[in-house]
């Protein structure tokens, strides 16, 4: 996974996933996943940010809780987390 982000007034968040991940239930799938994570870590975010998540191959094979622990991770990378 891929955290890209830009300043911004509000947060907002858009997820990019590629036909290579698998058809369009998986990539739902995934897009849903990842909303749903980023979704519990909006009220802890430092500043407003557009961010945006992009989907690698491997993200199909992931847990709910494998993709919130990379979030968490990107975002505390990005020094958007305390």
């Amino acid at each position: 996974m891929v955290l890209n982000f830009v300043p911004a007034r509000s947060n907002k968040v858009g997820v990019s996933v590629s036909k290579k991940i698998g058809k369009s239930v998986v990539r739902n799938l995934v897009k849903r996943r990842i909303y749903e994570q980023f979704a519990t870590f909006m009220p802890k975010l430092n500043g407003s940010h557009n961010y945006v998540v992009v989907a690698r191959e491997r993200i199909s094979e992931a847990s709910f809780e494998e993709i919130g622990s990379n979030l968490d991770f990107l975002l505390h990378k990005a020094g958007h987390i305390d």
